[in-house]
């Protein structure tokens, strides 16, 4: 009953309202993760435990008709709806996970959807029964609907085209193609918002916004049935994004957005339409060798269908000129060498032929991403054997390389899984976090096999290779001096894994003692301070000593501001351990050395300090 009603009080505006985009999307990702663990209900309050950096436990009650929550993280120490919190409530309804790319409940936050009338809140309905306005419509005369359309596209050039676009489709004629070549050129123009030729970082939103309606308006022609004057002119508008680099300051990947949607639009306008195959390949070794942007990379194994066999020869015909050339000592490892070869690599996709694939790749380096294609393109031909062949040397040769061969391992140990192989699944994982010790890798251990006492496993592990670390003199013993000071010392893998992993398990005491034998990251200091700071505030005190003055040591004004809320911290748990003169020896430190710093000290005369 307690659970029903909570899911009722936080539903999908109250955690929408609540969370926010971004917050929203990492508890979505905790919940997918399976971080949320059982719970229990305590005076009506729904206790959960969300695995982080280390357990929180979440609370979520009702007052009244008011969602309540409480999480014991730090993001939620000021009462803020955290994503351990997000999850939590997302354990409330299905198991099934959240989709995360565009969340329905987020569509009013993130701007998407029509415009909500302003009158009505957030309804964006009509005022009055829903069905008063279609009803009116539907009652108006052909003239009077004729005037409204006629009135609203002379005011507005979208609408205006689609349905011209749409009447001459009608009747089976072209739309002009010159005029909208002129209203792309137009577009991608730095005319309107360069400053001595130039778009600047701040000018470049509204340059972008009017090149989005624009390839809105491609879209519109391309449903309206003219496919070829859409792809065609899509063409055209991606070869003027690539000229924009030089204009352009495209630090937040404004061309590569214009890139991506104008090849998606190419390829759908090519599907739906009937271009000549062989033309069309030609048209697209241009687009990809002679663009610096990547939307129609690898374009071949995309268009595959379309271009057929014949197209897929003209295609590798194209690109024989280029292949020669490059294939000279002098061309071998250029740019353009690259192009070709993943243009290449493409074309082998494209046929589905894994030996061809094979031939392609052999011509370059292989890495592990290129063996897991092979590996892939074996696979789906239904010659699993070598597939498996493939990518057990793929680990072999890229196995000092962990994080490179991720795909790879998971792809190997699905196969062995398939054949009943589950012990050698595990033993890849096992393997790779040997060699690359990490919290995912242990996290991806249990997952594999929940069965086995994993913890104990992987602790006796790491701390067998940080004691060989020391007997050999490689060792390390951290401080959370050390740790803060700069350059910060490089902590081990080993040590950080064990530490995050002990962290996770909830053994904050242990993971302390590690953290002190063996060394962590700063960040992780922190962490360990505040769990431990009701049970060992003196321990929690040397760590935000420590990590107050590096930060003020870096001579940066804007970070003084956490600087002053850990001092803040040191000064309640030394009253509270009966220690005043601890923190009164880190003020007068603080106002001795860095007296200079007219910013630090105003911050804290703010204090009262």
């Amino acid at each position: 009953m307690v659970v029903e009603s909570l899911a009722e009080v936080f539903d999908a505006a109250a955690l929408g309202r609540l969370a926010g985009p971004a917050v929203y999307a990492r508890g979505a990702v905790y919940f997918r993760d399976g971080r949320v663990e059982p719970a229990g209900v305590r005076d009506g309050r729904l206790e959960v435990t969300v695995r982080g950096t280390m357990p929180y436990r979440v609370e979520l009650w009702t007052d009244g008709r008011r969602p309540r929550w409480s999480c014991t993280c730090p993001a939620a120490e000021d009462g803020s709806f955290c994503k351990h919190a997000v999850a939590a409530v997302l354990s409330l309804g299905s198991a099934d996970p959240p989709i995360l790319a565009d969340p329905p409940i987020l569509a009013p936050l993130l701007g998407r959807g029509s415009s909500p009338d302003p009158s009505t809140g957030s309804r964006g309905a009509a005022s009055g029964p829903e069905d008063e306005l279609p009803a009116f419509v539907e009652g108006l005369s052909q003239e009077r609907l004729a005037e409204i359309v006629l009135e609203r596209a002379a005011s507005d050039w979208r609408l205006g085209e689609r349905l011209l676009a749409e009447a001459r489709a009608a009747r089976g004629a072209s739309v002009d193609v010159a005029v909208w070549r002129r209203r792309i050129d137009r577009a991608f123009s730095p005319s309107d918002y360069a400053t001595r030729g130039f778009v600047t970082y701040n000018d470049a939103p509204g340059w972008a916004a009017g090149i989005d309606e624009v390839i809105d308006a491609l879209k519109d022609l391309c449903d309206a049935g003219h496919h070829d004057a859409a792809a065609r002119l899509a063409e055209h508008a991606h070869r003027c994004a690539d000229r924009s680099i030089d204009y352009v300051d495209d630090s937040d990947g404004w061309l590569t957005g214009f890139s991506e949607r104008l090849s998606e639009l190419h390829l759908r306008a090519c599907e739906a339409g009937s271009p000549d195959s062989t033309e069309l390949a030609a048209r697209l070794v241009e687009l990809e060798l002679g663009s610096e942007l990547g939307g129609f990379h690898r374009c071949a194994a995309a268009y595959a269908t379309v271009l057929g066999e014949p197209g897929l020869a003209a295609f590798r015909e194209g690109l024989e000129p280029h292949r020669e050339r490059t294939s000279t000592d002098s061309g071998k490892g250029s740019i353009e060498s690259f192009a070709v070869h993943q243009a290449m690599v493409g074309w082998a996709l494209g046929t589905g032929d894994p030996d061809a694939l094979i031939e392609v790749h052999r011509r370059g380096r292989l890495g592990p991403a290129d063996v897991l294609e092979i590996s892939q393109a074996l696979d789906r031909s239904g010659r699993i054997d070598e597939a498996i062949d493939w990518a057990r040397r793929g680990l072999a040769d890229g196995g000092s390389r962990s994080w490179q061969v991720d795909g790879l391992r998971h792809f190997l140990a699905t196969r062995l899984r398939d054949r009943g192989d589950a012990q050698a699944a595990v033993g890849l994982y096992w393997r790779a976090f040997v060699s690359s010790p990490s919290l995912s890798a242990y996290r991806r251990l249990h997952e594999e096999d929940g069965r086995q006492d994993w913890l104990a496993r992987c602790e006796a592990e790491l701390r067998s290779s940080l004691a060989r670390a020391r007997r050999a003199g490689t060792g390390m013993r951290a401080t959370p001096e050390s740790a803060f000071s700069a350059p910060l010392p490089a902590v081990p893998s080993a040590a950080a894994a064990l530490v995050d992993i002990l962290l996770y398990e909830g053994r904050v005491d242990a993971a302390w003692d590690a953290a002190e034998d063996f060394g962590c990251r700063s960040q992780v200091w922190l962490t360990l301070a505040r769990a431990r700071e009701q049970s060992h505030p003196l321990d929690a005190i040397s760590v935000y000593e420590s990590a107050a003055l590096a930060i003020i040591g870096r001579k940066n004004p804007k970070q003084y501001r956490s600087a002053v809320d850990l001092m803040v911290r040191v000064r309640r748990l030394a009253d509270a351990a009966g220690e005043p003169e601890r923190f009164m020896s880190l003020l007068g430190r603080v106002r001795t050395e860095h007296r200079a710093k007219r910013k630090l000290k105003a911050l804290l005369d703010t204090q009262g300090w």
